[in-house]
């Protein structure tokens, strides 16, 4: 439990790193291509509106204190740096214009070609790739024809790309470096936890060992009192409250015990069929005198290789709690299969016990595996037990490595096991 614990706080720590993370470095690369984009579009839209060519002198812009630094602006080589090409075509789709001194790349008959080509694409601006360069493009509509403007901006995209690279290896070097430091420093953050859980087995398994004492003395003094003036109604119900108690004081020991029983499996090939139709057998008397039908079909010659106790303990529990829970006259069935291909395509066994429940209707059945959970909230039910068989259930198969589910079909639940 303590192994669950530390890895469900660092998963959820690093969940939560990697949500940050990942949101702040895609908004600032998101900010920072579109940047990119908006300064390639205003310099094309400039050479648009200077009839296809750059001036060696930009006009000044007016602009606020709040506003990003614009460095073509600020130095008069901007207009020699840029690699541009411009084309003039007339409505009929012929160049009438062709400007090509600004860049060396293409040819006259390339340029015209890649102007045709942007403009069968339908947009009105974009990007292109030529061998490893990328090339942004303008189309602008005039009275006749149209100006298609295109520009170098291999060096911007490149920039956008290479500090996408970089931002994505110093996130992944941030959640690296946050999961060695959660996973060093997880043990201290959980201590207090850790500690009260200890305390807690601590207290349930010395108050346990107490209170067999005065069980042990009370059931003696009844027996004592039944052979002196005979059994009675009284005696008897005294017996079975001390069974009862002594029952809760086992299975509070053995969940407390839960994690150190891990260490003390004996791991062997165990007769399930054997098993499950030797603890069925033994619940037949009990459901017959509550008017209550059990039927057992188990296949011959099944085994599995586990902890035969646990095993055991866990098909009792289940039982007990189906046969304990089963509508007044209703039916319990128990069953186990093999299973000859899993998920992992291995042998297993399958075991499920059923029964009739008409209040399992719009039921939360996780609340089944909680400890003390009860169907009946008002404590005033006529069903024995104290809500804590399931729980040791459940976590006798995480502890047999395998799965407990349930289910709820046509008035029936049944729980499963997966081993």
């Amino acid at each position: 439990m303590v192994t669950s614990m530390r890895r469900k706080f660092i998963l959820i720590a690093t969940a939560a790193v990697v949500i940050i993370v990942a949101g702040a470095l895609g908004l600032i690369n998101t900010m920072n291509y579109m940047r990119m984009q908006w300064q390639i579009e205003s310099v094309l839209s400039y050479i648009s509106h200077n009839n296809g060519r750059l001036p060696s002198q930009l006009a000044p812009e007016e602009r606020s204190w709040f506003d990003d630094p614009d460095w073509s602006h600020d130095t008069p080589e901007f207009s020699y740096q840029i690699r541009y090409f411009s084309i003039r075509v007339n409505d009929d789709g012929y160049a009438e214009e062709i400007n090509i001194s600004r860049i060396a790349t293409f040819t006259q008959e390339e340029a015209i070609q890649y102007a045709r080509t942007t403009v069968q694409e339908g947009k009105p601006s974009g990007f292109f790739k030529k061998d490893r360069a990328t090339y942004g493009y303008l189309i602008t509509k005039l009275d006749t024809g149209y100006l298609i403007v295109i520009m170098d901006c291999t060096r911007d995209a490149a920039a956008v790309q290479s500090f996408m690279r970089n931002s994505l290896w110093f996130g992944l070097g941030c959640i690296l470096l946050y999961i060695l430091i959660v996973a060093s420093l997880c043990n201290i953050v959980i201590k207090p936890f850790i500690r009260n859980m200890e305390s807690q087995k601590r207290f349930i398994t010395n108050a346990g060992h107490e209170l067999k004492t005065p069980i042990a003395i009370i059931s003696a003094n009844t027996e004592a009192l039944e052979m002196i003036s005979g059994k009675s109604q009284w005696t008897e119900n005294i017996l079975k409250q001390v069974q009862r108690s002594a029952k809760l004081i086992n299975d509070l020991i053995v969940l407390s015990r839960m994690d150190e029983q891990k260490k003390m499996l004996t791991m062997e090939d165990v007769n399930v069929s054997e098993m499950v139709a030797s603890i069925a057998e033994s619940f037949q008397a009990v459901a017959e005198e509550q008017e209550k039908k059990l039927v057992c079909r188990v296949e011959p010659d099944i085994s599995v290789r586990s902890d035969g106790k646990s095993l055991y303990t866990l098909v009792n529990a289940l039982i007990d709690n189906a046969v304990k829970y089963c509508d007044d006259g209703g039916m319990i069935t128990v069953e186990a299969v093999p299973v000859t291909k899993t998920v992992r395509k291995q042998k297993g066994t399958v075991i499920s016990i059923s029964n009739s429940y008409a209040d399992g209707v719009n039921r939360d059945y996780q609340h089944f595996f909680e400890r003390f959970y009860r169907g009946d909230e008002s404590h005033n039910s006529k069903k024995s037990g104290y809500g804590i068989g399931l729980s040791m259930a459940q976590e006798l198969a995480q502890l047999l490595k395998g799965k407990l589910t349930v289910s709820y079909k046509n008035g029936v639940i049944t729980f499963a096991v997966r081993l």
